[in-house]
């Protein structure tokens, strides 16, 4: 398929996102599927986004992860519970059916006929942001490419979010089974469903989906196939003599269903055909055996496949334009914030006054006078930005400017508070040995062991709010592994009694819930290790490009952050990654633009990430 570039340059436009029947692509229609914890989020975008955008992201990103990349389920086969009725109108449109009583439909199928979306979980609108144009002037993807080698688009059918999606398309197919079988109903019974010259009975009328899907499934392969098929895409899918076929009773469905494997298998990767094949059958299945249910999973699947076939394209143009999306993040975001802040009021002077404060902070704490020009700037800022990392208790958010980072913000948070937890632990448990007097015989061994185990056990803890009973659950555990180890230690019995567990579980239960002495310890021993670790790995990106930064990573292991949560040199890696490209962005606009000259800033600007490690201060 050939990609347009000259659309990429709407990249640079805040397009808000357009109604179902409508193709443009929201700016931001990138889905969220980061950090799941449920702390503050800096959405302030969202409350100056257009008014009029109101389409949810139906897509969402991921690092790619072999055996869990999955486009669709199965048709649902089970009764889902029963739903309000949606409003009624006031009169029954032209094309409204009869619901025939003599089908006998549970008040639930009645409901889902009235009430259930009208357009299948797969249209051209929801598809659309997967199109170049969007993913050229998608704000959240630029961010994550930059960090993210094996960035993909898949459904977005994560959290609440994707729960509601998945109900409403389970719905949307449960209502489409019902309707097939009103239309096989009124078939065989020589009956005119659309109601003729007799008035209908509103409450026995429903407003057809078969006629919007076929519209849909039209429009929607017009996108996935070359235009010298286009006329037998209309031809083979001419609506209105598809459904005067269907209310006669004389549709091949099977046959329009093999016209359409063998369409699809033409244009899609070799991996569809089985699933194309699968299509088929189980519309000849439901077709044989009068089987509305089984029909619709055939539906099910081929709408599934055309939005694997977009995103198939989407993932291999997000492969082809990485390297064009990493080197223009920097003007591509000076414009864009810029732009917001000129045209739909950005607020972002609280994200100053934030910095000047920090920066006169920095002054007052000095001992005395220092240079403040070229690299002091952007330390003034990570000092800040380490406030938020290693702060005891939770922020209520980040900085307006870290609008786009905030997720691997409050990821970093996550590591950096369990590093000062762990650390923690190791010194309960020391303290007990020494109570104890005795020794550890191979410490460096006991620590490596004590740090994977305590440590996964700690990462359970990443989602819940401290001090509920879920936490404390898990801090009980945690206790009682460190007893386990101090039992070891001291070659005891394997059983872990209460005259060792009760000490160990009322120190860490403390210490772990207050702003302890022992955590102020802690956290300042782990800013002098993380700013010396960040500050390398900061002056090594000063006059290095996006891209450059990007790919300087590849000799590093690229594991699950989640995985990477005792690692500082990583951590640190990824901060100095971060603020670099921050600085870069954002000096010129907003922290500097009175006091730093452009070549200043070109020069401090990378050496950002350096002083976020170094700058922490309490």
């Amino acid at each position: 398929m050939e990609m347009d570039l000259q659309k990429t340059k709407e990249a640079r436009r805040d397009t808000p996102g357009k109604q179902e029947d409508e193709t443009e692509c929201p700016l931001e229609a990138y889905g969220g599927s980061g950090h799941a914890k449920e702390l503050p989020k800096n959405d302030s975008l969202d409350h100056h986004r257009d008014a009029n955008s109101n389409q949810d992201p139906a897509h969402a990103r991921q690092r790619r992860q072999p055996g869990k990349f999955t486009f669709h389920e199965d048709a649902p086969q089970t009764l889902f519970p029963s739903i309000p009725a949606a409003v009624r109108p006031l009169t029954p449109s032209p094309q409204a059916m009869n619901v025939p009583t003599a089908l006998n439909l549970s008040p639930r199928e009645h409901r889902l006929l009235l009430a259930a979306k009208r357009y299948p979980p797969v249209t051209k609108s929801t598809l659309s942001e997967l199109d170049l144009p969007c993913i050229m002037s998608n704000i959240n993807l630029r961010m994550d490419a930059n960090f993210d080698r094996d960035l993909h688009f898949k459904p977005d059918l994560d959290g609440e979010k994707g729960r509601r999606k998945r109900k409403e398309a389970a719905d949307y197919w449960e209502a489409m089974a019902v309707e097939i079988a009103i239309y096989a109903f009124g078939a065989t019974h020589e009956r005119n469903n659309t109601g003729g010259d007799a008035p209908l009975d509103q409450r026995q009328t429903f407003e057809p989906r078969l006629p919007a899907m076929f519209e849909t499934l039209q429009d929607v392969l017009k996108t996935l196939v070359p235009e010298r098929d286009h006329p037998g895409v209309v031809q083979n899918l001419e609506v209105t003599l598809l459904m005067q076929q269907i209310q006669k009773g004389v549709l091949d469905m099977v046959g329009v269903a093999t016209w359409l494997a063998t369409l699809l298998k033409t244009h899609c990767a070799p991996m569809r055909d089985e699933w194309a094949d699968q299509m088929v059958e189980q519309i000849r299945s439901g077709s044989e055996l009068q089987n509305s249910i089984k029909i619709v999973g055939g539906l099910q699947t081929l709408f599934s496949i055309l939005e694997a076939m977009k995103l198939d394209v989407a993932n291999h143009q997000i492969r082809a334009f990485r390297v064009l999306l990493i080197e223009d993040t920097i003007p591509f975001l000076q414009e864009y914030f810029r732009g917001k802040i000129e045209r739909d009021n950005f607020c972002v002077e609280s994200s100053r006054l934030w910095y000047l404060d920090v920066r006169e902070r920095e002054l007052r704490r000095m001992e005395k006078p220092a240079h403040t020009e070229g690299f002091w700037p952007i330390s003034v800022l990570f000092r800040g930005v380490s406030d938020f990392l290693l702060q005891f208790y939770t922020p209520d958010g980040f900085p307006e400017t870290f609008v786009f980072d905030s997720d691997r913000l409050w990821q970093l948070r996550s590591c950096l508070q369990n590093l000062i937890n762990l650390d923690i632990c190791w010194f309960i448990f020391e303290s007990y040995i020494n109570a104890q007097k005795r020794y550890l015989s191979a410490p460096a061994q006991t620590y490596a062991t004590f740090r994977t185990r305590i440590g996964s056990l700690m990462e359970e803890n990443d989602e819940c709010l401290r001090g509920s009973p879920l936490w404390l659950k898990n801090v009980r555990c945690i206790a009682l592994e460190i007893a386990r180890f101090a039992c070891a230690a001291c070659c005891r019995d394997a059983t872990v009694s209460d005259e060792v567990i009760v000490p160990i579980e009322t120190a860490l239960e403390w210490h772990l819930s207050n702003e302890s002495g022992l955590f102020q310890y802690f956290q300042n021993s782990l800013r002098e290790k993380l700013l010396a670790a960040t500050s390398a790995t900061a002056k090594r990106y000063l006059n290095m490009s996006p891209l450059a930064i990007c790919e300087s990573q590849r000799n590093h292991p690229q594991t699950p952050m989640s995985q990477q949560h005792y690692d500082v040199e990583r951590i640190s890696m990824r901060l100095a990654h971060m603020g670099v490209l921050h600085w870069k962005v954002w000096a010129p606009i907003l922290y500097v633009r009175e006091s730093v000259s452009p070549s200043d800033v070109a020069i401090s600007q990378p050496r950002a990430a350096h002083d976020v490690a170094r700058s922490s201060t309490f």
